[in-house]
Parts: structure tokens; C-alpha cells; sequence
């Protein structure tokens, strides 16, 4: 009868293979050798296949751990649901599982169903000798077989220990991915951080500026938000069941929908956030901007670097507040072009820092709220 390679996706599967292949040892690995009768050249082949099949999986390893290490600690990523279940796992460790199947698969027993054990399994894991619950000792030991069979010992060796190290990790994950749905708070825990992280990254926050602000009101991922009864709920659902531009989505909406009620436009909250105070004071600004130029004609670089420094965004979010100021500017007079701007800062910057072009910019609206009173 063959054997049967195909393994079940399933947590209970998971468990098995990391209890087979921990059974790997000495004594099993000689009775495998001696009972497949492998002559020299079998056993060199062998060696060679398992160190290419221990490779690709070293590869799998050490990337699935990359992403394990931070994955828990994401409420959204593009990776979905990928350590929710077996079946989603064990496909990402594809190279694994085939080379554990070819290992086992090479020290497989004939497969003899008898009408007195009907129920033999011919599962390839099963089946292998490497796997063996029962095996006779060897008395002599690994001292009585040749350098060949010594190397081949050592590559499979460090081949299982990974094995087991790989699978055991897919198992971690899976029940810790399921303890933390589990937990509704723990789930809002790691929503805040991972929202506050966002807020304070500028150059991942500025990606909410491409966002269509008129169409997330609308959204199924806002409309399940006001649907859910708290937000522990509304965390637990969404954990690891977004990506990651969704999630952008979501934060641009909670941080415009606070700014509104502030009195701020859409691209104010963004620019301003929690800060209303500067932003109400940057629109009056912005409406008086000719009374701070001696240009009759234009808006120059130098003027535009020390209000944008005034402001007091960050970096990544200069170019954004210089298209806001375009947008809301009517005064008439030609603003110069973002190139100008920005090659008038690098210049500028050489010789003076942020805080001195502020001052500068903070010195002309001193001088004409004077001239006002």
C-alpha cells in the first residue's frame, strides 16, 4: 500500500509532527540505517539532500521568527491572520514541511494492513523508522559505523533540531495569537500603542494625508467602528483583521473627526492634530500673510521657510502644510513653487537653525500686531 506524504493542516497535525521529529536520536537514526541497508554512495546522497533540505528551511526559520518577534504587538498588518490557524501557517513553512516529509519519507516501513490491524497508519510521519516508539539498541553505538554514516548522523541532527525549533514556534504563535483575541482589553492595549505610534511617527502619519478624506465617513471599516457597542469590542474584532493602509485609514478619521469638532478643516487636523490653539492661529496668519511681505508681487522662499519653521511641523509634513498654504492663501500675490521653498531652506538652514527661522517669522507678527494696536 503507499505511503501517504499529505499532511492535514491543522493544529492537532502540528502537535504530531513536532512530537515525531522530536523523537530523533541516536539509537533510532542507526536502526533506520541498518533496516534501509544504505550502501555508501545512498548515504553521501542523503547527506548532501539533507543540508540543501536544512538550508531552505534555516531560510523559513529565521524569517518567520523575524516577523513572529513583532507581529503579536501589531493590531494590523498585511499578514493578516496568518498564525490563526494551522492551515494558514503551515503555508509559509512550505519548504519545511517538504523537507521533513523527504527525511521521513527515506526511512519509511513498508506499509502492511492485515485483516488483524486494519487501522496501520501509512501516514509517511508514521510510518518512518525515525519516528519509532520501539527500537532495539545498538550495542555498539555510532563507534562501530563508518565517517560517513558519523556525518550524516550530524547533518540530520541539526536538521531536526530545527525542525523542531520552526514547528514549535508555528504552535507559539498560534496560541498566542489566540490568547490575545482572546483578551479584549489586551487587543485596545495594543490598538492605542500602535495608534499612538502612528500619531508620532511623522513620516508614516504623512501616508494619512493621500487618504480620501470624503470617502472614509462612508467606509465599511468606519461604519463597524460606530457599530461596535466600546471600543474593547471594536479592538477585538479588528485585531490582525486589517492591513495596514486600512488601519491609516482609521487614524486619519479619528484624528479629523476630533479636529472638526474643534473647528478645524480636514487638512488642519491633519497638519495640527490636538494642537487647536496654533492651528486657529496659522489660519489667521494665512489671511494676513500680505501685510508680512514688502513684495508686491510675490511671496518669496525666505518668507514661506520661516513660516513653515513657525508652524512647527515636522519634516515630513512641510511640503503638506506648504500645499495647505497654497489651497487657503487669497491674497493675490504669486507664491513661489515648493522648489524655491525647499532650496531656499537648504540654504538657509546652513546658517541658521529652526528655532532662529521661527523666531524671525514670530518677530514679523509681533511688528504687526503692533501696528494694529
Amino acid at each position: 500500500m503507499e505511503i501517504e506524504s499529505r499532511i492535514e493542516k491543522s493544529e492537532e497535525s502540528l502537535s504530531h509532527l513536532i512530537d515525531v521529529a522530536a523523537l530523533f536520536e541516536e539509537n533510532r537514526y542507526l536502526e533506520a540505517v541498518r533496516q534501509k541497508r544504505l550502501n555508501e554512495y545512498q548515504i553521501l546522497q542523503l547527506t548532501e539532500d539533507v543540508k540543501l533540505w536544512h538550508s531552505r528551511m534555516r531560510k523559513e526559520s529565521i524569517r518567520l521568527a523575524a516577523f513572529s518577534e513583532r507581529f503579536p504587538e501589531d493590531f494590523a498588518t498585511d499578514d493578516n491572520m496568518c498564525f490563526q490557524n494551522a492551515f494558514d501557517l503551515l503555508n509559509r513553512v512550505r519548504s519545511t514541511i517538504s523537507g521533513s516529509r523527504k527525511v521521513f519519507r527515506r526511512f519509511c516501513r513498508r506499509v502492511m494492513k492485515t485483516p488483524s490491524n486494519p487501522e496501520a497508519s501509512h501516514s509517511v510521519y508514521d510510518r518512518s523508522l525515525l519516528g519509532a516508539h520501539v527500537v532495539s539498541r545498538d550495542i555498539f553505538g555510532m563507534k562501530s559505523y563508518d565517517e560517513n554514516v558519523h556525518v550524516l548522523y550530524d547533518e540530520m541532527a541539526a536538521f531536526f533540531t530545527t525542525l523542531v525549533l520552526t514547528l514549535s514556534l508555528c504552535h507559539r504563535m498560534i496560541q498566542d495569537e489566540a490568547l490575545i483575541r482572546s483578551d479584549a482589553k489586551r487587543c485596545l492595549a495594543i490598538y492605542k500603542k500602535c495608534r499612538e505610534e502612528i500619531l508620532a511617527s511623522a513620516r508614516l502619519f504623512a501616508k494619512t494625508f493621500n487618504v480620501r478624506v470624503e470617502t472614509i465617513s462612508e467606509s465599511e471599516l468606519i461604519q463597524r467602528r460606530r457599530k461596535a457597542k466600546s471600543m474593547d469590542e471594536y479592538a477585538q474584532h479588528g485585531y490582525h483583521r486589517i492591513n495596514k493602509e486600512e488601519f491609516l485609514t482609521i487614524v486619519a478619521y479619528e484624528v479629523i473627526s476630533e479636529g472638526n469638532r474643534n473647528g478645524l478643516t480636514d487638512a488642519e487636523a491633519l497638519l495640527f492634530g490636538t494642537h487647536v490653539d496654533k492651528a486657529l492661529r496659522v489660519r489667521q496668519v494665512i489671511s494676513r500673510f500680505n501685510e508680512l511681505t514688502d513684495s508686491q508681487k510675490k511671496i518669496d522662499g525666505k518668507l514661506l521657510v520661516e513660516f513653515i519653521k513657525w508652524c512647527g511641523v515636522k519634516p515630513d509634513h512641510e511640503h503638506k502644510l506648504y500645499d495647505h498654504f497654497r489651497d487657503e492663501y487669497k491674497g493675490g500675490l504669486h507664491v513661489v513653487g515648493w522648489t524655491q521653498v525647499f532650496g531656499k531652506r537648504k540654504e538657509l538652514m546652513e546658517f541658521f537653525s529652526d528655532e532662529q527661522l521661527a523666531e524671525s517669522f514670530e518677530n514679523l507678527l509681533k511688528k504687526l500686531d503692533e501696528q494694529v494696536a
